[in-house]
């Protein structure tokens, strides 16, 4: 027989004041193996985030909304939980349920160990949800009923999904054993693991379901099964109650935790944390004016495609050295044979600055990688005087000769002034060192955002000169920094030959190489990107060199280098306030060798609308700090 599914409006409205949950059960009880080595010794929901233990955090949430009782079904060195809970927590009631089958069971059979408190109104949590307390507001904000914490499902979310119907209703619940690789979750929602339940749907319809469960022997098993069961014989009516706008995380591993520790921090501890990071920008919510890469390229079209040949790739090695080298030479129009193919250009710096000269000379500032991959004391740092910071051919030949250097680098355009050193300077320099037998390797990583790229790239003059090289990072031009590709291109087969002998048989994963087969089909859209890109780093250079005192250099990459005015805030602190007050993360120059290095940033460009939001920011903070006294004007660099 078809039975017709109740929804919110066929219910009778609670009387007011409606029935009040005054109990919560708390399921804590398993090892949480995937936390290891935080749990070898305390039980996963003493975990801490932030300094707060998950179980602490949900207890004074749960006493705060005024639950008088809460249950705790412990197992996993429980009296951990009792030494440090106690039964008595801030006013609420502890009650303790032990399950000595923890190790062997599932959180079905916690929940039946507790089944005596299944007789009113209750919150059900699980022990290793970390969450704000707007969330348990939020729940018993309702008059009564059943009601799932859901938020709308996101990419790496695991556990139960439910599909919601009319007025919010739910009308399945599937867990993740149901969840086959072609299941679709576009309008789907993950619970989070915290539910109201009302006393007369666990006495009348759960409890059976449950006992019946448990003598069947299904330890093994999650209650929502009970719940999929009930909700798909018209036994449960369940409402979401969406929790999007809410901080949760749910702590399974330490990469849960890490996240947990970011969400839950202060904006202070949150900058505390990315200022030391090299990467991995992606999981934290804030805007990356830092890494420098084309936000225009690959196309979703490319990504599709290597997203096509996932277990492939995954499975299978890539390919070696020759046949990267090739697939290289056909996106370049280079012989193979003048190739090595790198991962990422970070290591190739590594095999030429460590392995492959005596001593180098690096214009500075620049990239610091060049400095810190070779052995200390073989490198020598040739300034780059402001304001211009150009290069001075002479004055720099006459350096490295003079310092004993065998090898000469140059990164142009330049990181991080975003200048570039014009095609004839470069030419007089790779002839002039060729007469002091020092080989010149050009960085030009970001060779492909210039405005006439063709025009100043030292490419066409690599078969004319055995001492030049030239490498370039294909993450930053091509968007693609987390597939490390790179690559050196030299005439030199001697020295090409030296650099492959130093590389590794499998340097390259198989989805950079499958990046490498796809892209010469995309370079057409590639070229576009990069005149975007631009673009928009020109329009982004013209409104922060329209803020008073700040000197902003004309750029020929995709970041733009400014100085702070003499009167403002150092750029640590300058970083550190934009991050803080607008959740902006932007480079300072701190670290790099120049001088009065705190006085500068660099900034990235991002879309049109991060740009302009990033000016404003950055024109607030600075209007914000400055001293009531008159502006003496702006001393404006002509570089």
């Amino acid at each position: 027989m078809q039975v017709k599914r109740e929804t919110a409006f066929d219910r009778e409205p609670y009387p007011w004041p409606y029935p009040t949950v005054r109990k919560a059960i708390i399921l804590a009880a398993g090892v949480g193996n995937r936390l290891r080595p935080f749990t070898d010794l305390s039980p996963k929901c003493l975990v801490p985030v932030n300094g707060v233990p998950i179980l602490i955090n949900t207890l004074t949430h749960l006493a705060n909304a005024g639950i008088g009782q809460t249950v705790i079904v412990v197992g996993h060195l429980r009296e951990k939980i009792v030494e440090q809970v106690g039964f008595r927590f801030c006013g609420m009631d502890i009650t303790y349920v032990e399950s000595e089958r923890y190790a062997t069971t599932n959180n079905i059979f916690s929940l039946w160990l507790a089944r005596e408190h299944l007789n009113e109104d209750i919150l059900l949590l699980e022990a290793d949800v970390f969450f704000a307390p707007e969330l348990i507001d939020r729940l018993l904000g309702i008059k009564g009923g059943n009601q799932a914490a859901v938020v709308r499902h996101q990419p790496g979310m695991l556990g139960t999904v439910v599909c919601l119907g009319d007025a919010g209703i739910i009308e399945s619940l599937v867990e993740s054993k149901h969840q086959g690789p072609d299941f679709e979750y576009r309008d789907t929602f993950k619970t989070v693991n915290i539910y109201r339940f009302s006393g007369e749907f666990l006495r009348n319809n759960f409890l059976p379901c449950l006992d019946a469960a448990i003598n069947a022997g299904n330890v093994h098993d999650y209650y929502e099964t009970i719940l999929r069961e009930l909700c798909a014989q018209y036994r449960l009516t369940m409402t979401a109650v969406h929790c999007d706008d809410i901080k949760w995380v749910e702590i399974d591993c330490l990469d849960d935790l890490d996240a947990a520790n970011y969400l839950f921090a202060s904006q202070k501890q949150r900058y505390e944390h990315v200022s030391k990071l090299h990467g991995d920008y992606w999981r934290y919510d804030f805007v990356d004016h830092a890494l420098l890469y084309n936000l225009y390229f690959p196309p979703q079209a490319l990504l599709d495609e290597i997203a096509g040949h996932l277990r492939e790739l995954v499975l299978n090695y890539p390919s070696g050295q020759d046949v990267l080298a090739g697939l290289m030479g056909a996106l370049i129009d280079q012989p193979s044979a003048r190739i090595v193919v790198g991962n990422g250009v970070s290591e190739l710096i590594k095999v030429i600055s460590r392995r492959l000269g005596r001593r180098l000379i690096v214009p500075v500032p620049s990239f610091n990688e060049w400095i810190n991959a070779a052995p200390e004391g073989a490198v020598i740092e040739s300034a780059l005087l402001p304001p211009l910071f150009q290069l001075d051919v002479d004055s720099f030949v006459r350096e490295a000769t003079e310092s004993g250097a065998d090898i000469a680098v140059v990164v142009n355009p330049n990181n991080p002034t975003s200048l570039a050193v014009p095609r004839e300077d470069l030419l007089r320099l790779v002839e002039q060192l060729a007469g002091k037998n020092i080989r010149l390797i050009i960085d030009e990583s970001f060779i492909d955002f210039t405005r006439e790229p063709s025009a100043a790239t030292m490419v066409p003059e690599i078969e004319r000169y055995p001492n030049l090289a030239i490498v370039k990072s294909l993450g930053k031009c091509c968007g693609a920094g987390g597939l490390r590709l790179g690559y050196l291109l030299t005439a030199n087969s001697q020295f090409a030959a030296a650099v492959r002998e130093e590389i590794s048989i499998w340097n390259i994963n198989s989805f950079a190489e499958m990046f490498l087969r796809l892209a010469p089909r995309y370079w057409p859209q590639f070229v576009s990107s990069c005149r975007r890109v631009r673009m928009t780093c020109d329009a982004l250079y013209r409104r922060l060199d329209a803020i008073p005192g700040l000197v902003a250099y004309r750029p020929e990459a995709n970041f733009v280098l400014c100085r702070l005015p003499d009167n403002a805030m150092s750029g640590p602190e300058f970083c550190r306030r934009l991050f803080i007050d607008y959740n902006i993360l932007i480079k300072h120059c701190a670290g790099k060798t120049m001088p009065q290095a705190d006085r500068y940033l660099r900034i990235a460009s991002r879309t049109e609308v991060e740009n302009e939001f990033l000016v404003k920011a950055i024109a607030d903070i600075l209007n914000r700090a400055a001293p009531a006294v008159p502006s003496r004007g702006k001393n404006r660099s002509t570089a």
